[in-house]
């Protein structure tokens, strides 16, 4: 009997505490890539890093890409994607762990969502939408503390008088 070969599957997911420039730059180091390369990773599919791994070699980078801040999963090779074992580690976990069958639902795997707040943006600086600075004059603004009233003597608008004309009855 052959020894089951595993794939490394990657989709940019991050270990919570860790920030998505932190992880690209580890992962930039781990893999010796230029940061072109590392970019294609975090496309939000699931893309296989390593393939035909003894399961050894697949723990042992799982567990590197964990330390780095990274979070994937093994496959099995030569199954069909809704019957393939995969497996998180845990940071500290061994080899001698047991691949935990894939559910149908990815969100129903254990360890899947997380409730850590999003590092990084969701939005990539090409997707945004680019609007122009507007200038805004503040020069008459001032922090002076609330004293009496809020409008200087000199600000206050006043009306002209209006002329009122008034008939000459000639009343005695």
């Amino acid at each position: 009997m052959s020894e089951s070969r595993y794939s490394l599957i990657f989709r940019g997911d991050l270990v919570p505490g860790f920030t998505a420039a932190d992880v690209r730059a580890n992962l930039a180091r781990l893999f010796k890539a230029g940061p072109e390369t590392v970019e294609k990773l975090f496309s939000g599919r699931p893309l296989a890093i390593k393939k035909n791994l003894s399961e050894t070699q697949a723990r042992q980078m799982l567990a590197a890409l964990e330390k780095a801040g990274a979070q994937a999963s093994l496959k099995a090779e030569g199954q069909p994607e809704a019957a393939s074992a995969t497996s998180r580690v845990a940071p500290g976990a061994g080899a001698a762990q047991e691949p935990q069958p894939r559910s149908a639902a990815p969100s129903a795997r254990q360890g899947s969502l997380s409730i850590a707040p999003m590092e990084g943006n969701l939005v990539r600086d090409s997707e945004r939408q680019r609007s122009e600075e507007v200038a805004v004059e503040t020069g008459h603004l001032s922090l002076k503390p609330q004293q009496g009233n809020l409008v200087e003597e000199g600000e206050h608008r006043r009306a002209p008088a209006t002329r009122v004309s008034v008939p000459d009855w000639q009343l005695k």
